[in-house]
Parts: structure tokens; sequence; C-alpha cells
């Protein structure tokens, strides 16, 4: 049933009856006091965040520290940027060595400038200004600021579009399937990487769940329901990965001890580096073998 007092619209299928899963706050970036429910769709099946923010709205719960934007030397960049995106880039290349790539919800760039060093064009659609000027400027990247619903790309225009990260926080993620079916070549390979609401930190976590973020994200899927909606928008699954060691390591630590900087203090910081790291990547990979991953990847081509 829906929490009290509080109206349920499903953004995915239009159904209005909900179950209510738990109370959820922005405990990650704390950019508002405001509770939230996280509420499973009766209908289609996929949990989404209640109240959803008006889309003009959504902005504020995005702080510039959420944009790893600034100063960073190329030893950083070597050594904490670089690996994450060439390991994106290493499942693109099992089914596409070369094209036109378009990332939607890009951020600074950093995938870009990894795809185009390795031969493919490659542009971005990202909708916070800071991070699309600094990847113009600093990661010297084509990056169109915007809504992808709202941009100008000519149909049939990518071999690829990439969204790591991303469909989570999109209001409308049916519309924007949609779009992504048009702008795809015939043939044209989608590769959608999103938090797994059915692995076990999810379980065990919930509401303090570090990848729940709510309410940036909007809705919570699992391999079952992304599939689902998927093949209903004109796409066939090719294959699903849920080893990321970028991020399924951090759903379990992030859940346990602050890791944005702000929440933390200097001691907790060397704390979480040399013995929450380690334990964290052990129990991730031991997550993902019984396939309950922290994160999963779903790749799809467009149905013709």
């Amino acid at each position: 049933m829906n929490p009290p007092g509080t109206p349920f619209e499903c953004g995915i299928c239009g159904g209005t009856a909900g179950e209510f899963l738990f109370p959820a706050r922005d405990i990650n970036f704390k950019t508002t006091d405001e509770s939230f429910s996280v509420v499973r769709c009766t209908d289609c099946g996929i949990a989404q965040t209640v109240p959803r923010p008006p889309e003009r709205t959504l902005g504020r719960y995005y702080p510039a520290s959420y944009y790893p934007i600034g100063g960073y030397d190329p030893g950083y960049y070597r050594r904490r940027i670089q690996p994450p995106q060439r390991d994106k880039l290493n499942i693109v290349r099992r089914f596409r060595s070369s094209g036109t790539l378009l990332d939607v919800g890009c951020g600074a760039g950093f995938f870009l400038r990894e795809a185009s060093k390795a031969g493919f064009s490659a542009q971005g659609v990202e909708f916070s200004r800071e991070a699309v000027e600094f990847g113009t400027k600093e990661e010297g990247v084509h990056i169109t600021e915007g809504d992808l619903l709202n941009t100008h790309f000519p149909d049939h225009s990518f071999d690829v579009v990439t969204l790591w990260h991303v469909l989570e926080h999109i209001p409308r993620p049916v519309e924007a399937l949609e779009r992504i079916r048009t702008l795809l070549k015939p043939g044209g390979i989608l590769i959608i990487a999103v938090p797994n609401f059915d692995s076990l930190q999810a379980r065990v976590f919930r509401g303090r769940w570090y990848h729940l973020e709510v309410p940036r994200h909007l809705y919570h899927f699992t391999p079952g329901g992304l599939r689902k909606l998927l093949d209903a928008g004109g796409f066939d699954v090719q294959a699903e990965f849920q080893r990321s060691p970028e991020h399924n390591w951090a759903g379990i630590l992030g859940s346990l001890v602050p890791l944005v900087a702000a929440n933390g203090s200097f001691a907790g910081g060397v704390a979480r580096r040399f013995a929450g790291r380690p334990l964290a990547r052990g129990a991730a990979a031991i997550e993902s073998a019984f396939h309950r991953g922290g994160t999963f990847t779903l790749i799809s081509a467009s149905r013709q």
C-alpha cells in the first residue's frame, strides 16, 4: 500500500498502486532534510522515490561536489579516474570496436576522453553547466549541455549509446529509451549501468544503502525489471555484467561509513582506505559471484 497521505503514480507504467518499502533521506550529500519513501509499483514492479521532485527543482539536489571536477594532477587521473573509465571502455569494445558514441549524462567527460583516445567518435550530453564547461575546456571533449529529450542530434547517428549510472536519475525513462532508439543506427548498441536494487547490499542496508541516493535516484532497478523495460522499448538484451571495481565495493563501505569527504574525518578516511576498502572489495566479489552484485550493466541491441 502507499505511504499514508502520499499519492503514487508510477513514472514507468502510470499505475497508481504502490507497495511502501521503507523511508529514506539524502544521507550522502545532505542537500535536504526532506523525507522520501521508496515504493514499488504493483503493476510493473519497479521501485521509485516518492514524492518524485518536480523536474525544474532537480538541480538543487546536485551540489558542486557531486561532480569530480576541479584541481587534480595527472598522477591522480591515472590512479583514480582513468582505470574505471577503461573498465567501461572494455565493456563497449566487446560489442563495438569503433564508430560513433553518445554518452548520456557524461559529467565532465572522463569516459569520452578515453573513448576518443581508443578511436571512437565520441560526444556527450550533460545538464550540469559546470561539468560541461570543465569537460570542454580541460578534457577537450565535445559535450552538449541540456537534457537528452531536448537535444537535436540527427536520428540514426550513433553506433553506441551509453548511460553509466544515469537512467535512475532521468525523470522520464520510457521517453528517454524511445529517444535513444531513434538515435541509434540499425543494430546499434545501448549500454546501461545502474545500481542493483536486488543486490545483497540493497536488501541489507535498505534506507541506508549508499547507492540508494535519494532523491537524485528517482528509480531503483532490478535486472529483471530493467530487462522488461528494455524489451517493451524495442531492445533485445544481449549480455549482463555485475562486476564493477568502481561501484560495488563502494556501495558496501559507503553504507557503513561516510565516503563523501565533507561527511567524514581524516582518521576515518585513513581507516576506510587501509581496512574498509579491502574488506568491502572482498565482500563485493562474493556478492557478485552469487549474481547479487551491487550494480549491474545490461548491453542491448536496438530491435529493427
